[in-house]
């Protein structure tokens, strides 16, 4: 029997941590549909799997991301799904340690991958937020500015969507904001760590 359940995509690293608890618990993750939020599990044996949302260095047909997927196919890595350049990847715990960053180099690499990607998110997303807002707000002003009687009987479907969607762009770009608050002081210790040791 499939389970479906959804997960906001605020934060790739807490829905890391509840994957990975669900299937600490029996409930194994077989396919995630990512750009929904949308993940199917089944019933399983607990602590089979472990779950690593890993973010690539293109995005995911790209060729090189299709070699490096093959790479990890043939150490027993299994793609569970994809969003843009973050994929969602599985192994058994049986088959070993899963950790794809081995040394500091790589760790600082991937974590500045990241916030340049996320940059350019959020700094898209703000934007078509902030200009939704204004848009609906010029629109509203124009209504009352003519004096309109009844706003709500002018307002349309089409409004109620902009007005979801600039919210929705808005929070967006503040939980790719937050992962500032996350990747930059890793980024730091790392960089001073090997500076430490040179």
């Amino acid at each position: 029997m499939k389970t479906r359940l959804w997960k906001y995509p605020s934060d790739v690293e807490k829905t890391e941590t509840w994957l990975n608890e669900l299937a600490s618990n029996g409930l194994i993750c077989i396919g995630a549909d990512t750009l929904m939020s949308r993940y199917t599990f089944v019933q399983g044996a607990p602590g089979e799997y472990t779950y690593r949302y890993v973010f690539f260095d293109k995005c995911f047909g790209h060729s090189k991301s299709i070699r490096y997927l093959s790479f990890l196919k043939e150490s027993g890595i299994e793609c569970i799904g994809h969003v843009f350049q973050h994929v969602l990847l599985r192994k058994r715990i049986t088959d070993g340690e899963f950790n794809l960053l081995t040394d500091r180099e790589s760790q600082i690499r991937y974590y500045k991958r990241i916030l340049a990607t996320d940059t350019i998110i959020g700094t898209i997303a703000l934007s078509i937020g902030v200009m939704v807002a204004v848009y609906l707000s010029i629109t509203i002003n124009l209504f009352i500015v003519n004096e309109t009687a009844n706003i709500s009987s002018h307002i349309h479907p089409i409004m109620i969507a902009l007005y979801a969607s600039g919210l929705l762009n808005v929070g967006f770009a503040f939980s790719y904001i937050r992962q500032w608050k996350r990747y930059v002081p890793r980024i730091k210790k790392l960089e001073n760590d090997s500076t430490v040791f040179e």
